[in-house]
């Protein structure tokens, strides 16, 4: 039976549109089946378990919302930038066909990345690939927080919101409040403050064993996991944090450093 390949793409520019049926066209010549479907009709009916590789044509939003209906983590993803960042993005539109053409021949790498899991009052509220932004519900508004690792407190401070970041995540929104670039090989959480008004600065956290992160506020606080997943409690929230059991595989080629491409991208 021939491999199944799945496309998923924003519909927001007739660009992207074209593009998945130049992407179709080619897999199906080549004798393998293809299915494309919008990213809207994939948050309500998930993505086919039985496919060989995932192709996704957007920008690091539509990427993030497909990672989250992955069936399985072993499904290798190629990424095809049609965003305004597309820091996320491996392949620019022009080189597309190319690098579909190597994954149908099986010359391609795949690189493993990281997740980071939270939970909170015994329950898991999702999985981060960029990362979790914690703030008070009300916009505005000012929350506490305390970082413990094996019973030892060991950062605090007070701020409009708490960015954490996975090394993958590290060039996006924590990189914007002034946290630093990670390279995403290493296993690591990056805690990032936003508008401290305590002498607190952004640090890197090896994440070998989970820790704690407690905030309070006089308002709800909210947890919003990669842009898409939001979880709301009272005024004291505790929540776990450790590396996930799922990961994301990116598919790359031969001489290309996903870092480095984040890095120049921001950089510029």
């Amino acid at each position: 039976m021939a491999s199944r390949y799945f496309i998923i793409y924003s519909g927001k520019k007739p660009t992207v549109i074209e593009k998945v049926k130049e992407i179709e066209e080619f897999i199906k010549s080549r004798g393998f089946i293809v299915d494309s479907i919008q990213i809207d009709e994939v948050m309500e009916n998930g993505i086919p378990a039985d496919i060989e590789a995932l192709i996704v044509l957007g920008g690091d939003g539509t990427l993030l919302k497909s990672i989250s209906r992955l069936p399985r983590s072993s499904i290798p993803i190629l990424t095809i930038n049609y965003g305004r960042g597309g820091y996320l993005m491996n392949v620019e539109p022009e080189n597309s066909i190319e690098a579909v053409e190597k994954i149908l021949e099986g010359r391609y790498l795949v690189e493993k990345t990281l997740m980071l899991s939270f939970k909170a009052e015994g329950r898991k509220i999702g999985n981060a690939l960029n990362e979790a932004y914690i703030s008070p519900a009300v916009p505005g508004k000012i929350m506490e927080f305390t970082i413990m690792k094996k019973g030892t407190v060991f950062y605090s401070g007070i701020c409009d919101a708490l960015i954490i970041s996975t090394p993958i995540g590290s060039t996006a929104y924590a990189f914007s409040a002034g946290g630093p670039a990670v390279d995403n090989t290493l296993e690591s959480a990056v805690i990032v403050p936003v508008c401290p008004l305590t002498n607190t600065r952004p640090v890197v956290l090896a994440i070998d064993e989970k820790f704690i992160v407690m905030a309070q506020s006089r308002f709800n606080l909210q947890v919003l996991i990669d842009g898409h997943i939001q979880s709301v409690f009272g005024g004291n929230i505790k929540l776990e944090v450790e590396k996930s059991e799922d990961h994301v595989l990116f598919i790359n080629f031969e001489g290309y450093i996903s870092f480095a491409r984040r890095i120049q991208k921001r950089f510029k």
